[in-house]
């Protein structure tokens, strides 16, 4: 699971007295058992993105539904796994003298870095790299064209930033702003120097970044520690210094690109005009591997195995159990059981099919999603369940299929948490969220196949199955609600003035900013965006992801006229926006 907000709301049931497991119940937990243990195994490292023991992941899901007579295939979608130096040379020449960086030690790229070949470039020092809106300006008083910018990689939590926008706190927003600068380069000063990895956000910006310590810069830029020092005490920039010291950088990185898989399975409905219709079951097999990225568990468990038994294996072998039973059902409508990859890095196994639909996107009804279902707790258990573009009523339905021995806790909207549901969401699909809660061994080493709770599992297995075979044999489903299925923003964007109405394509597309969808009554609707239009241009902005988008945004207010181009195809189109404010 990729991120959890918090319900807000709960709507309980009353326990009962748990009956003892039957024959039927004891094999399920059995199998539950045998299939968490192969996935959270040593063995498979974590299943990582880019991994080859995801792969291995994929085999085993596919073997098990293929030993039930299903069809299924493999899907492979394009993922960034590794990023290589392929050329590295930097140095800084000071009052000192020159000397020539050791890269790993003293400097590493990120992984987001455009190349470099530059020498004796200015170094400035440009504090946090903000600016507040009437107040604080690290970049006053400063030329930042053709210089290499120093900054730190976090923003403290001081009063003189209590204005700056949640978004401009991110350094992709920082780095954009020093990009449309025309700075040279940036150095991020870093705490600890951070391994060459895939970075969060875009695979890549237009200015070559790297990352170094204070230690490791040395005195190239004078006392940088007490100049961070006085911002703090004083809640003021640091004085512009006239450049002392001189940066030169030869980089290029290689991206290595690894065919990541989805698993796709049928279970043919027996209704011969429902069965083309699917209600699709979905989890994620991904983990984060030996932790390179997103591990809670701090530096010291970066190179550790992170299992991910309840995220999450639990899901993946819950779909898996689902479809022995589902079988054995023969619902009117077909089954799509679809495993993810690419949950943790983004949603992009789940938005990938959605783009690239194995089967018709029109005739999938339903989606259900399974993330994070294995720590039903034994003593008060209850699942949470979230509607994301599903009517309040059909949440208010579902429940009456919940075992008298838990409770359920459900909401509709924003808080459902982020996980492959959302895809199908952004595509106006309804959707069910199954999730038994966060834990303290969340994104950590820790999350281990010994702390889940099988018995608990078996039963969320029956209300799975219940509430599946529920919406399969219906005559009519319950329709798509665009009220339920509004997301808030993500608060990691650029200024938030602007609502244009789109919602938006996280992965990396070649072409261009793709939307996965427009908002009713937004801008975007109104000038004609469609789902699936890729974005190249906002003004005079060229828009290669939705990084640059919200860039884009900052620099108008409500009221202002902008020319919008984008692509359909092949085919060039463009209007002009009248943009409107937030409500």
């Amino acid at each position: 699971m990729r991120s959890w907000m918090p319900f807000l709301s709960a709507a309980a049931l009353v326990a009962s007295a748990q009956a003892p497991a039957s024959k039927a119940d004891l094999a399920a937990e059995q199998r539950l058992r045998r299939d968490v243990a192969f996935l959270a195994a040593p063995e498979l490292k974590g299943r990582g993105n880019g991994y080859p023991e995801l792969d291995e992941a994929a085999r085993r899901v596919q073997g098990e539904l293929k030993a039930l007579g299903l069809q299924t295939q493999i899907q492979r979608f394009p993922f960034i796994a590794r990023v290589v130096r392929e050329r590295q040379e930097a140095v800084v020449a000071a009052e000192g003298g020159t000397r020539s960086l050791v890269w790993g030690k003293d400097i590493e790229a990120l992984g987001l870095s455009g190349d470099a070949d530059f020498k004796a470039k200015p170094l400035v020092f440009a504090g946090y790299g903000v600016q507040v809106p009437g107040g604080y300006d690290d970049f006053a008083g400063l030329d930042l064209k053709d210089r290499v910018v120093v900054i730190a990689r976090a923003v403290p939590d001081l009063d003189v930033f209590a204005h700056l926008p949640r978004g401009e706190r991110g350094l992709l927003a920082r780095l954009k702003k020093l990009e449309t600068a025309k700075a040279a380069g940036v150095i991020v000063l870093e705490d600890a120097l951070r391994p060459l990895q895939r970075e969060e956000g875009p695979v890549k910006v237009d200015l070559p970044v790297v990352g170094m310590t204070i230690e490791g810069l040395g005195g190239a830029c004078g006392d940088v520690a007490a100049r961070f020092k006085a911002i703090k005490e004083t809640g003021k920039p640091a004085a512009p210094e006239a450049a002392a010291a001189a940066f030169s950088l030869d980089l290029k990185l290689r991206r290595d690109e690894a065919q990541i898989p989805n698993v796709v399975t049928v279970i043919p409905g027996r209704d011969p005009k429902l069965r083309k219709e699917f209600i699709v079951l979905g989890a994620h097999m991904d983990h984060l591997g030996l932790g390179e990225r997103h591990s809670m568990g701090g530096a010291e468990a970066r190179g550790q195995i992170h299992p991910g038994a309840d995220d999450n294996a639990s899901g993946t072998a819950l779909v898996v159990e689902l479809a022995r039973e589902l079988k054995k059902a023969k619902p009117r409508r077909s089954i799509l059981l679809l495993h993810f990859a690419g949950e943790e890095e983004g949603l992009l196994g789940s938005q990938y099919w959605v783009q690239h639909p194995t089967h018709p996107l029109e005739a999938v009804k339903f989606m259900l999603n399974f993330d994070m279902v294995g720590r039903l707790d034994a003593k008060a258990p209850k699942l949470m369940m979230g509607g994301l573009g599903a009517p309040k009523s059909a949440v208010e339905a579902a429940q009456k299929f919940v075992p008298r021995d838990f409770s359920v806790s459900a909401d509709v909207g924003a808080s459902v948490g982020g996980s492959d549901h959302m895809s199908f969401s952004q595509a106006r699909i309804p959707t069910f969220f199954f999730f038994t809660g966060i834990h303290g061994e969340y994104h950590r080493p820790t999350d281990t196949a010994d702390r889940i709770n099988y018995p608990g599992m078996v039963k969320l297995a029956a209300f799975g199955k219940a509430v599946t075979l529920d919406l399969a044999n219906a005559d009519i489903l319950p329709a798509f609600d665009p009220e339920t299925a509004k997301l808030p923003s993500r608060g990691d964007g650029g200024p938030m003035r602007i609502a244009f109405g789109t919602i938006p394509d996280y992965a990396d597309n070649p072409k261009g900013f793709r939307i996965n969808g427009v908002s009713q009554g937004g801008t975007a609707e109104a000038i004609g965006l469609q789902p699936g239009d890729i974005l190249i241009q906002f003004g005079d902005k060229t828009l290669k992801n939705v990084y640059d988008f919200m860039g884009a945004l900052g620099a108008y207010k409500p009221g202002d006229k902008v020319v919008v181009q984008w692509l359909r195809g092949d085919r060039l189109m463009k209007a002009e926006a009248t943009l409107k404010g937030r409500s």
